[in-house]
């Protein structure tokens, strides 16, 4: 079996590094779609009411807002997960903080996101949301 010399191992790195810095980028603007509550057991949504979420992300500031008539609403805060958010900040009645994970699908303008609620393990709420374009 052949080593890898040092500049594949540094092109490999780059790529990756560019790769997700790309889908970074590509993750900034408006998203809307719906969520519902989590079941505990199957982690998957549609167990509870299902309502609208629109998530921006943009380097200004990105936020959150959720609920019926999106009556929730907070501030989205990178961590050093480059795809894992903290919600703080957190308007409105029977409103929590918590943390807010974005997963790719293998549609292009949709991304999967998954909320746990702060001081929680299980995952309060997901949903799928769209691009807007």
């Amino acid at each position: 079996m052949r080593r890898a010399r040092v500049w594949q191992v540094v092109v490999a790195g780059a790529g990756l590094v560019m790769g997700v810095a790309g889908f970074v980028l590509w993750l900034r603007g408006e998203w809307t779609g719906s969520a519902g509550t989590a079941s505990v057991r199957a982690g998957t949504a549609g167990t509870g009411p299902v309502f609208p979420v629109a998530m921006e992300l943009a380097d200004g500031g990105s936020a959150l807002r959720w609920g019926a008539g999106l009556r929730c609403s907070g501030r989205l805060s990178p961590t050093r997960g480059r795809l894992v958010f903290t919600l703080d900040r957190v308007k409105g009645e029977g409103c929590a903080p918590g943390t807010v994970r974005v997963f790719p699908t293998p549609r292009i303008d949709q991304v999967v996101i998954k909320v746990t609620r702060e001081g929680d393990t299980d995952i309060t709420y997901s949903g799928m949301l769209s691009h807007r374009s």
